[in-house]
């Protein structure tokens, strides 16, 4: 089978999906019988705050996409076309799936811009989407979302959960040589995930802030660390309003923005935390869910959507919508050591149910069953 992976958004993802698809491609690149063509542009796809950027950017990846990536199919015989993330060509030459991570720019349009959804999203996205063949998704909740708002055929959505880096089982050394920004082992709670609105970082500074209020001194010492930053750079729109929100609650010295660090430093950062806190408004999957869990440190996390499925009961779950909720979790998890005794044992747990291996392998079963024209429609 030949089998090409369009791998455009690796040009410019830092978070999340970049993770996803380089593990996936070390999957497909091992299985039998299978030749593997990575799929890139030869320009930059770069991202940014500025309207000609963003329009130049938003013009190559349209043709990248619907224009460049078919013709490359049909030039080199493709079997079958894997799309990483929800950017899927409008029509294609050959089969073709697509990772739907989540539905949020349907589900909650307050997180998305107006004008990108009525003139890309709707006509393009959700289209090509509908047009696949096949579609995996990485949580029950995704899937049902997935259907329910695109009107979807359930027996091609199939439910394959994201995996975890080995990186965040090995045990580090508390050593804070390695840590950014002046964090002390053990001293800071760690938000990881994009500057977005539907990431909730505002309520989980508030709630911060009323942590340090109540504890003044026996939490003097603990900071917050944010890893990661705004799609669109360091001086984005979300990135001034979290700086001035920080500011606006007297957190500067209590919060660290790390901004983006590497796959390296990235597991080092967990290992070292006190407490994972992803108080996320909307979320197909979660990623820092299984990472906090599998780096051997409890986690607080939502009760809305794919959250509660992927903790598993192995998270403290609160309303994220709830200062007071959020801010009295986060104190459960910092003073009740039995308690995370009884989190860090079930995270250990339920992250073995997720790994990169039964991720690709499952991935490429479908794809195979597709093109040998055998059922494909039971999400084993």
């Amino acid at each position: 089978m030949k089998l090409a992976i369009d791998t455009h958004h690796l040009l410019t993802e830092k978070a999340g999906t970049r993770r996803v698809t380089e593990n996936l491609l070390e999957q497909l690149k091992a299985a039998p019988n299978t030749e593997l063509l990575e799929f890139q542009p030869g320009y930059t796809l770069k991202k940014g705050s500025g309207l000609l950027v963003k329009l130049r950017s938003h013009a190559l990846r349209f043709f990248w996409v619907h224009i460049q990536l078919p013709f490359l199919c049909a030039k080199h015989r493709v079997d079958f076309l894997l799309s990483p993330e929800f950017n899927t060509p409008l029509f294609t030459p050959c089969p073709r799936a697509v990772i739907a991570h989540d539905a949020h720019m349907r589900a909650q349009r307050e997180f998305t811009s107006t004008l990108w959804f009525y003139f890309y999203y709707v006509p393009f996205i959700e289209v090509a989407i509908r047009r696949a063949d096949l579609i995996f998704t990485v949580s029950q909740f995704a899937k049902r979302q997935i259907v329910d708002l695109m009107s979807l055929d359930e027996r091609k959505v199939h439910v394959v959960y994201n995996g975890v880096d080995q990186l965040f089982f090995k045990s580090t050394p508390k050593l804070n040589s390695k840590l950014p920004g002046g964090l002390v082992a053990d001293q800071y709670i760690l938000f990881v995930g994009t500057f977005e609105a539907r990431k909730n970082i505002g309520r989980l500074l508030e709630a911060f802030s009323v942590l340090k209020i109540r504890h003044t001194e026996s939490l003097q010492k603990l900071k917050l660390a944010i890893v990661g930053q705004s799609a669109s750079g360091k001086h984005s729109d979300s990135t001034r309003q979290i700086r001035s929100l920080i500011k606006s609650l007297n957190l500067t010295n209590d919060v660290i923005l790390c901004g983006y660090v590497t796959d390296a430093e990235l597991p080092i950062i967990y290992q070292n935390a006190k407490v994972v806190a992803f108080p996320s408004l909307h979320e197909g999957f979660g990623l820092p869910i299984i990472e906090g869990f599998a780096s051997n440190v409890p986690v607080l996390t939502s009760n809305l959507c794919s959250m509660p499925e992927i903790a598993g009961g192995a998270a403290l779950l609160i309303d994220p919508y709830e200062i007071d909720d959020i801010s009295s979790k986060l104190e459960r998890l910092l003073f009740d050591e039995a308690l995370r005794q009884v989190l860090t044992t079930a995270g250990t747990e339920r992250v073995k149910e997720f790994t990169w291996e039964r991720f690709g392998s499952k991935v490429l079963a479908k794809i195979t069953s597709f093109l040998n024209k055998t059922d494909v429609s039971a999400d084993t």
